[in-house]
């Protein structure tokens, strides 16, 4: 007995002081281990160097991203990244790779520590060492340039020429050579200068390489035509379009508070502030292109955190792909997998908001508020995307909405999306692709031309048997004309180049000028169970189709394209002109496949239809077997006036099997967490 209990004895001591020593040798990492696998803190007034708990937190991005790289990711639980609120300034770009994602299911989330929004990390630096040059100019020294630059918030503008609105050159002599009217410029100091211009659809912005002011000629440091010259465009057809255009980033036209002139040369700025004194207000210069870059990484959150600021571009050249080199942003993403951007806000890029350069899969954007962006508020430029979700995204004052390119199985739904540049939804490249419950307004504001959409798709993916878009329950309103040469587009835009089988159902659309309703090229298109209310003088067709065959203008290469088998049924048109359809090329009996069973009111019981057989008469009409059980009526609206599409039980359309839409669902979502411009909403704001 007495042998035995030495012998457990020394047993008993070899364990604890071998646990000992292991705790000893590895205390530092257990700790760290334990506390990443629960939660790390960060905070503007933290250390790198600290351990990352409430009482002693990190104190950057990039810190916080390093200590999550050395946690024990053999487990399945998440790691909460929880920053506290305040400005966290980024200079270089915070790359998050395959290492850096989460694993066996656990995420990564890097989330708000106080109320959403409260942590801005800033993809920018703070000017201070100010210089007075007189005349409300202020200069200070950068080490890199700075085309993006904002005032407590507010975007800054490279000093430009007109302060508003355009020029439109006298004559285009080629790509490379425009020429001025006399009354538009005299000699100014033109080094960094450039040329942002609209030639017809699509944009660009030219630096200058020389001015010719005795013949008043711009000469380009590269053609504006890029990748497009050879395609739809040729010398001749560019000097017979009405380019409209201004010179931006002259030293000589500094002249506005909130303009900016960049010197590439010096790399000196100079700005004249909106308010004054200088040293009083938040001036914030852009210091990287992309201020977040994942790519390789998966299963990464970012939730309530503020990004704002990336630096903006003196040139864009433009090409085929449109707006495809731009590709700088708050968020860029590339080859991931499973990153959620949520409640977030992603403001004042100089770019893009969400920039997607392909190879992502069921990612998730969702809940953001996104605002002052130059490019795109989300924009995909790059392929083989599938199954990602853009949802419940508030999109305003940006250049365009959402954009998605060579993606398969998206969704894209209850967002609200206004006063934007060009198109509040734009795809190209897409199959199986779902739009839907958005509130789409104010879209073409200033784009190329007046070719922008509510919602625009082209060049479907997947060939004659793909494509496969649905459009449905999108509330799409006041939408004006900008006036500037080009097609007018429409609300709902199914374009040329190789559009097929996609289905437009349940959509309401009103207070539209200049601008179809539904325009549908390609085949197999249906189109149902909408209303579209057309009431003003300056209408154009509530419905236009083309007809035939023809070749595709610049996106296909295998024209040409059939547009045919188009069902148009159960939709409601209110039309103050009576033009319910716009044709083009020739109708055959293969154009239509069902059109019928809608209800068509024109209060002067005028109507008109796209001609048939060289007459545009409702006889012709009937005579290829269309709208023969159509109501000309009115539809009976709850209150029309006040945008109540709702229909009286009494209402024709019911009779013809019109189903009610239901708009109250249309939108941002309950739990969208911002109002008022950004302002964290009371009801979520964190206990």
């Amino acid at each position: 007995m007495e042998r035995q209990s030495l012998f457990l004895s020394t047993v008993m001591d070899w364990i604890q002081n071998s646990l000992i020593s292991l705790l000893s040798a590895g205390l530092l990492l257990m700790l760290l281990v334990t506390v990443a696998r629960g939660e790390l803190y960060v905070s503007p007034d933290g250390n790198d160097g600290n351990p990352g708990t409430q009482s002693q937190p990190l104190r950057t991005l990039r810190g916080a991203r390093d200590r999550v790289r050395n946690t024990d990711k053999n487990g399945s639980q998440d790691v909460l990244v929880l920053f506290k609120a305040g400005d966290y300034f980024i200079d270089n770009t915070v790359r998050f790779g395959r290492r850096d994602s989460g694993a066996n299911g656990g995420r990564i989330i890097y989330k708000n520590w106080d109320e959403k929004g409260s942590a801005n990390l800033i993809g920018g630096r703070a000017l201070t060492a100010w210089k007075d040059e007189g005349e409300g100019i202020y200069s200070t020294q950068l080490d890199r340039d700075a085309y993006a630059l904002f005032e407590n918030d507010q975007p800054a503008i490279m000093a430009r020429e007109p302060d508003e609105g355009y020029h439109e050159f006298e004559s285009i002599i080629d790509f490379s050579h425009q020429k001025f009217r006399e009354a538009d410029y005299g000699r100014f100091d033109y080094q960094g200068a450039a040329v942002r211009l609209w030639a017809h659809w699509i944009p660009g912005k030219i630096a200058i390489q020389n001015i010719d002011f005795n013949s008043r000629i711009i000469t380009l440091q590269q053609p504006y035509a890029g990748n497009v010259q050879g395609t739809v465009w040729n010398d001749n057809w560019a000097a017979r379009t009405p380019t409209r255009f201004y010179i931006y980033n002259a030293k000589s036209f500094l002249d506005q508070p909130g303009e900016f002139y960049m010197d590439p040369t010096s790399r000196r700025l100079y700005y004249k502030p909106r308010r004054t004194p200088i040293d009083k207000q938040a001036i914030i210069a852009a210091t990287v292109d992309r201020m977040i870059d994942i790519d390789g990484a998966s299963d990464i959150q970012f939730e309530g955190l503020t990004f704002k600021v990336s630096n903006g571009r003196l040139e864009v050249i433009p090409s085929l792909p449109l707006d495809s080199n731009i590709t700088g942003g708050l968020i860029r993403l590339g080859e991931a997998r499973n990153i959620v951007i949520k409640y977030c806000r992603l403001l004042n890029s100089g770019q893009n908001g969400v920039i997607v350069e392909g190879n992502i899969e069921k990612c998730m954007i969702y809940g953001n508020l996104i605002t002052q962006t130059v490019s795109g508020g989300v924009r995909f430029v790059g392929g083989n995307n599938r199954d990602n979700i853009i949802e419940n995204n508030y999109v305003h004052h940006v250049g365009e909405g959402i954009y998605v390119r060579n993606s398969v199985g998206d969704v894209i739904r209850h967002n609200l999306i206004h006063d934007v540049d060009e198109n509040g939804f734009k795809s190209l490249y897409v199959e199986r692709q779902t739009v839907s419950y958005n509130d789409i307004s104010r879209v073409g504001l200033d784009g190329t031309d007046s070719d922008a959409a509510g919602i625009y798709t082209n060049c479907t993916a997947g060939g004659p048997d793909g494509g496969h878009v649905t459009i449905d329950h999108n509330l799409l309103h006041d939408m004006s004309h900008n006036r500037y040469p080009g097609y007018p587009a429409a609300a709902i835009y199914l374009d040329l180049d190789g559009v097929y089988n996609c289905t437009v159902t349940n959509n309401v659309i009103y207070n539209v000028d200049h601008k179809f309703g539904v325009h549908v090229r390609g085949p197999n298109h249906v189109v149902r169970n909408n209303v579209i209310d057309f009431d003003g003088p300056d209408m154009l067709s509530p419905f236009t189709v083309a007809a035939g065959s023809r070749r595709a203008n610049v996106a296909v290469d295998k024209p040409p394209i059939w547009n045919r088998h188009y069902t148009f049924e159960n939709n409601i048109v209110w039309s103050s002109s009576g033009s319910i359809f716009r044709i083009g090329g020739r109708p055959d009996q293969e154009t239509f496949k069902q059109v019928d069973n809608n209800v068509y009111y024109n209060p002067d019981r005028h109507y008109s239809f796209g001609r048939i057989q060289g007459k545009d008469t409702l006889e012709n009409w009937h005579g290829m077997g269309l709208d023969n059980d159509t109501r000309f009526a009115d539809p009976l609206f709850v209150d029309r006036e006040n945008h109540d599409y709702r229909l009286r039980p009494d209402s024709p359309a019911l009779a013809l099997g019109f189903q009610e839409i239901d708009t109250s669902q249309i939108g941002l979502k309950k739990d969208f967490p911002y109002i008022d411009g950004g302002r964290p909403s009371m009801e979520h704001r964190q206990d």
